[in-house]
């Protein structure tokens, strides 16, 4: 089902692209810049049983993706500078900004080379429990457990489940259901969960984490550069949405006040972990405002424009299944991402609103 669903939206986004209604129709929907989202960046890898390849692209791609908006005439600049264009009464010139979510070592090892050499501005959002090594990127632990077991045991919240991960569609399936279940709980018992299955199979996270995630060390180099920004990404990383207020504030403000104690910089921006409607909502806008932020990101797909919320803002996911720069140029055009909204709102409508009136006439 998602390898259909990737092939379909691949389809539709070379449908635009080659028919040029892509380019086309740019002009009333591409706005004045656009937020990209990144996670991982490092070589592709040679398993055939990764289910988070959507969230990792290949350093050649990187440079490709930056070198092609540049030819385009599209300024790369920081947070800062697109919050002033955005600001301003006449458009500016277009603008991209690249963001890293969550705080992957490859950021630094893989992917700071690449925009160091090309001379361009990023920001880096930093979960620091993740950096503290207090907290464990669970979506990668599952992983790491169901890849190395013929068969998956876990209890979630009341439920057992007991799981055949023999073959790799065995695996796929599993990881799928095992990820939608961990969704559904509150933060506190997904945790304990992965702590238990952990345990249970030999799992040692915190070598994963310390293998995998940035250290304060590398932090503070990436923090020294004038290219680079070091976002705020909560402690550990919870869907502060399924939080209370008290709590969700502390998630904020706390990984903060630790990347400032840390590298003596506070950081102005934010990005919301999982960053959907489920997941960050007008509470959590309120918060941003309120702690002083200046921006927060969601994972809402979108362009940007004067007309955006600073603590709201949308971005366009640079997909690992999607590593060619025609599917970003389209993208890029906000395009496909209006016609998502159209589709959205035209599937919202209460099923009265889909049948066509009566005829007066009888």
């Amino acid at each position: 089902m998602q390898s259909l669903k990737i092939a379909a939206y691949r389809a539709g986004l070379n449908a635009l692209y080659w028919s040029g209604a892509s380019r086309l129709f740019a002009p009333m929907a591409r706005g004045s810049g656009a937020i990209l989202m990144f996670h991982q960046v490092r070589p592709a890898l040679r398993s055939a049983f990764q289910p988070n390849a959507h969230l990792e692209v290949t350093p050649d791609f990187l440079g490709k993706v930056v070198r092609e908006i540049q030819a385009a005439g599209i300024d790369i600049v920081d947070l800062d500078e697109a919050t002033r264009r955005l600001a301003e009464p006449r458009p500016a010139r277009r603008f991209v900004v690249l963001t890293f979510d969550d705080g992957y070592r490859n950021n630094y090892t893989e992917a700071y080379p690449v925009l160091k050499a090309l001379g361009v501005p990023f920001t880096i959002y930093v979960a620091t429990g993740f950096v503290d090594r207090t907290d464990v990127p669970w979506w990668d632990a599952i992983v790491a457990l169901i890849a190395e077991t013929p068969r998956f045991r876990i209890r979630i919240g009341s439920r057992e489940f007991d799981l055949p991960t023999e073959t790799l569609r065995e695996k796929r399936d599993a990881c799928r259901l095992v990820a939608s279940e961990l969704c559904q709980v509150g933060e506190d018992e997904q945790r304990q969960a992965i702590d238990r299955a952990a345990r249970e199979y030999g799992l040692d996270t915190r070598l994963m984490v310390d293998r995998e995630m940035l250290d304060w060390d590398e932090v503070r180099t990436l923090a020294s550069d004038p290219l680079v920004t070091i976002g705020a990404h909560t402690v550990g990383h919870y869907a502060i949405a399924k939080l209370d207020s008290a709590r969700a504030r502390r998630e904020m403000a706390e990984s903060r006040d630790r990347i400032e104690a840390m590298t003596g910089m506070r950081p102005r921006h934010f990005a919301y972990p999982y960053g959907s409607p489920s997941t960050a909502a007008e509470r959590e806008f309120y918060l941003a405002a309120d702690l002083g932020f200046t921006t927060a990101v969601t994972t809402r797909r979108g362009v940007v424009d004067a007309d955006s919320r600073l603590t709201a803002l949308p971005r366009i996911s640079i997909n690992g299944h999607f590593q060619s720069w025609r599917y970003v140029d389209t993208l890029l055009s906000g395009v496909p991402l209006s016609l998502e909204r159209r589709l959205r709102s035209w599937l919202r409508r209460p099923p009265s609103a889909l049948v066509p009136e009566a005829s007066a006439s009888t």
